[in-house]
This record gives structure tokens, sequence and C-alpha cells, in this order.
């Protein structure tokens, strides 16, 4: 099973969604203990009880004490109960402490803040036309194609040297047709470098990389560097979208990515516009399956070619949730794929249900 690597975000902000009508469900093998190890997060914690572990404020809600700023920690226990017929997660602390001993414990994390921080502190999705205004690298003065710390690069634009500059590299692009006709555009925009002015002259400015993460090319764009991220932004509580929101998933942030799988992050054809929020789940669909014929004589068919055709309900392949809205698009991590899977599939509010184990009624 794949798990987060190790981080640190609290629990805390449990909005439990009223959509959850149906009873959690438990698998048949939870346990009924359970010690909290280095790397868990509250995600794959609820993966060992429950059968949908997205739902997990839901395994916590009635615990008073788990609120902001309380934490849970390596070692902890975690107790599965029942009340009225509901299971429940009880805490209880292990640590004994010596009068000369004392023990740092580092809380665990709901998700990855090594996987997530980019994609919410540097990564970018604009609009083709944004881009289009933005400042570009020109060169350098050695002629290099692929740009080092070191050399003289200059940039078409002058820039204020009192800001910090970050260099991006468009990277794909992705497009959708509102509801009007109008079609949008975004590109996905990939943090290549941190830079400084050091000149200006002729209405270009000169600029020194200070952070490197991948060479600079003529052509990389510039924007400000944005303000550091909380850890606060990291805070995902997951909830259901609205029902009847749909989206589609448009691929990784680069279209050089044909397949797609757990810890991606991706790109959903819906934004803040249409409702959807940071923490919100979707579940992954493939296309149904196109039934024509009758009793007797069922065939696989063609929805194209045999208009009067029935459909079987696609398979769930995974699960996505949303991390950084924008107007008309998000982005969005596959928390569970049970394969890889190709660009292009529906992802629609999860289906919620009893099912077989120890929650059903």
């Amino acid at each position: 099973m794949w798990r987060w690597v190790a981080g640190c975000v609290c629990v805390w902000g449990m909005a439990i969604n009223s959509l959850h009508a149906a009873p959690l469900t438990v698998k048949t093998e939870s346990p009924s203990v359970y010690t909290v190890q280095k790397g868990d997060t509250l995600w794959d914690i609820s993966e060992h009880f429950l059968e949908s572990p997205w739902r997990w404020p839901e395994l916590w809600q009635a615990n008073d004490y788990i609120k902001n700023p309380h934490l849970i920690y390596p070692g902890d226990q975690l107790h599965l109960i029942w009340r009225d017929g509901r299971p429940q997660l009880q805490l209880k602390r292990t640590v004994k402490l010596s009068p000369r001993v004392r023990v740092e414990r580092t809380p665990i994390l709901t998700l990855p803040a090594q996987l997530l921080l980019p994609y919410v502190e540097d990564h970018r999705l604009l609009t083709a036309a944004d881009v289009s205004r933005l400042p570009r690298v020109m060169g350098d003065s050695q002629r290099q194609q692929f740009i080092t710390p070191g050399a003289a690069i200059w940039v078409d634009e002058p820039l204020s040297p009192q800001r910090q500059w970050g260099v991006y590299r468009p990277d794909g692009s992705f497009t959708r047709t509102l509801a009007s006709g109008e079609t949008v555009e975004v590109v996905a925009l990939k943090a290549i470098a941190e830079v400084s002015v050091v000149g200006q002259a002729d209405d270009r400015s000169q600029i020194a990389i200070t952070t490197l993460l991948q060479e600079v090319r003529q052509n990389d764009v510039l924007l400000p560097s944005p303000a550091p991220v909380r850890e606060s932004a990291l805070r995902f509580v997951p909830s259901a979208p609205p029902h009847g929101l749909h989206a589609q998933v448009l691929g990784g942030l680069t279209n050089q990515q044909q397949y797609l799988a757990t810890a991606m992050v991706v790109v959903l054809d819906r934004g803040h516009l249409d409702g959807t929020r940071a923490g919100q789940v979707f579940q992954i669909h493939r296309p149904a399956v196109p039934i024509r014929g009758e009793s007797g004589d069922y065939r696989y068919g063609s929805v194209a070619q045999h208009t009067s055709a029935t459909g079987l309900a696609g398979p769930v392949v995974g699960d996505v949730m949303v991390i950084r809205p924008y107007e008309h698009f998000s982005l969005a991590v596959i928390t569970r794929a049970a394969a890889p899977f190709e660009p292009g599939l529906a992802a629609r509010p999860p289906e919620v249900s009893s099912g077989p184990g120890k929650g059903a009624s």
C-alpha cells in the first residue's frame, strides 16, 4: 500500500459534510488498537479502519479534545470504539517522562509537505494572455543553452531590484469551454530558479541566480517570488464536492505525462467559480461501457454508432483531492490509483455507501 511520506499537520477545522448520510463502513480486518507510527498521516491511519479513508474527519468528530492546536504524535494509541452504532477513534497518550529526560516529538501531518509545497507555493496556472505579457529570459553573455549560476543573464524588461524574482518554464497548457461558449486556456508554469536583479540597461535587466532547481533557458518567464507558504496552507480537511459538480482530469502539469498515478498532481477543469474548494475529494471514473441489443443478444457497442445503447457504469480507478483551485481550473493530488490511468477520465463526487464492512446496517 502506498503511504504518504513523513510530515507534520495538525488536526483542525473539522467541518463534517452534511452529504455523508450513509454510515461509515469499517473494514472487517480493521484493528481495535493502532499505534501511530512515524510517517503516518491522518489519511492513511484512517485507511486502516475505513473503506473510504477520505471520510476520516467523521471518525474523529466526537473527540472534543482533538481540536486546534491539539495534535497526535507517533507513539500515541488509537482505540476503535462504537457509540450509538457509529465508529469512533479514542486517543490515548503513551509518552512517559522521567525528571532527567526531555522528549520532543514531531506531530504528524494530514498530507506531506514535501510533496505538496511546490504546488501551493511555486507552481502556477496562468492564462495564456497573462503568460504572453511576462518578462522573458533573453539569454546570457556566454551563449549557453542551459544557463547555470555565475552567468550574466539578461531579461527583456526592467525589473525592480527591491524584489526577489522566480524563473518559470511554460510546461503544458489546458483548455475548457465554458457554459457561455467561451474557451479559456491556462498554461502550467514550472518553477526553475530564484534570481535577484543585479543591473539594468536599455530597458533590460541583468539577473543572477540565487537558487537553482533546473538550468535556466532562453524564453523562460519571470514572476515576483511568492511569500512563503504557511503550514496552515497545507491543512486540508477532506470533504465531498457539491452534488452534481463533475470535473475531468485534464492531465499532469506537463503534457508529456501519458499516464497518471498515485501522488501525482493533476489539473481538473473546474475551479472556484464552479464551487471547487481545497480539500474536496473526487472519485476518478472510467467511461461507461455501452451495451446494445436485447435480452439474449447483448453486445458491446458504441454510443456514437447505436443511439439506443445503454451503458454499464465505468469502474472507479482512484481518488483525487483538490489542493489549489483557480478561477476555472484546479490543481489536485491523486491520493489513490488502482493502476496508472490516462488523462481525460471523469472526476465525480464520491459514491458513499454502507458496504459490507463492520459499519454496514
